[in-house]
């Protein structure tokens, strides 16, 4: 049996197989030191890089690394040629992780009442809805005067190759798939067809379309549901920037899959009488590394994080401050 220490208390701990031969019940809890050592090499993808910045030797970072593959029975990491490749293990457990290391920020974080200062860059998406993050960030800068920050605006798979690059801290964008990397939690949200007012429909004639440049999960998901339909379209404009497909759509040039939180006046909401057919739901999912985010960083990705759920219900940009 050895004995390991963790989290600061000593805790007799063996495999898992060892403890049940024993009579010894089996483990329900993953120490979140663990857990942040895997999330730490995963993002710094290095143990020396983790070791440092978690402040311990390299030797103690692979330690805690076979240590969490003992408890969950699985290799999580692959080290070949010194580089860090997650096992499909490791990918899948990456979303628990930086879920359950959120949450455990989040508390620390609500006891420890520090005042916030510093840098933060943040990625938002031109393919979702500038107007409400940058209120929502807006309103978080006013409540935390010491804070600084930068905003970037991007296509969401530009976001997410930023996050990989460290070149923005924290990034609100469509997660395509469970998997992606670095990112720590979503909101699903229902798109919904965008028509102006005086917008009428002539099933007769192909519907004309106002999209987001390929590839754009929008548009994806206007063209399955209209093949699914067995509607002919026609694209009538394309514009990279959330703003020209606002006002393509309230010119009458055409319908285009939004959400929510985009409807603008002189816009109103597609229905299925008129021909419109369901869309998909899609996710919108905050991604950053951990291992780089700052206190400031973190307070703003729990109020963007609430913003993007409220998108979702529509309700965006109708709260209070942080």
């Amino acid at each position: 049996m050895k004995i390991w220490i963790i989290d600061n208390y000593y805790a007799s701990i063996t495999r898992p197989n060892d403890r049940s031969q024993m009579g010894l019940p089996m483990l329900t809890n993953v120490p979140t030191d663990l857990l942040r050592t895997f999330v730490t090499v995963v993002d710094l993808g290095s143990y020396t890089r983790a070791a440092e910045a978690l402040g311990r030797t390299q030797p103690a970072i692979s330690l805690q690394i076979r240590r969490l593959e003992d408890l969950l029975r699985t290799q999580l990491i692959n080290t070949d040629a010194r580089q860090v490749r997650l096992t499909d293990s490791g990918v899948a457990l990456g979303p628990y992780a930086r879920q359950i290391l959120r949450l455990n920020d989040d508390i620390m974080a609500h006891y420890a009442a520090e005042a916030l200062s510093g840098w933060i860059k943040v990625g938002i998406p031109t393919d979702f809805s500038n107007a409400f993050l940058l209120a929502a960030i807006t309103r978080f800068a006013a409540s935390h005067p010491d804070v600084r920050i930068e905003v970037d605006s991007r296509l969401s798979r530009d976001l997410r190759h930023d996050i990989a690059a460290d070149r923005v801290d924290i990034a609100v964008a469509i997660a395509p798939s469970q998997d992606e990397a670095y990112l720590v939690s979503a909101a699903t949200i229902t798109p919904i067809w965008a028509v102006a007012d005086s917008f009428r429909c002539d099933r007769s004639v192909p519907l004309p379309l106002v999209r987001h440049p390929d590839p754009c999960e929008y548009a994806e998901r206007m063209r399955d549901a209209l093949r699914g339909a067995r509607r002919d379209w026609q694209t009538r404009l394309v514009s990279g920037d959330v703003a020209g497909v606002q006002a393509a759509v309230v010119a009458g040039i055409g319908a285009s899959a939004l959400t929510p939180a985009t409807l603008v006046p002189g816009m109103r909401v597609g229905t299925r009488a008129e021909g419109f057919p369901a869309l998909t739901p899609l996710r919108i999912g905050l991604f950053y590394k951990h291992a780089r985010l700052s206190k400031a960083a973190h307070a703003l990705t729990q109020w963007l994080l609430q913003q993007v759920t409220l998108a979702g219900q529509g309700a965006a940009g109708q709260g209070v401050g942080p």
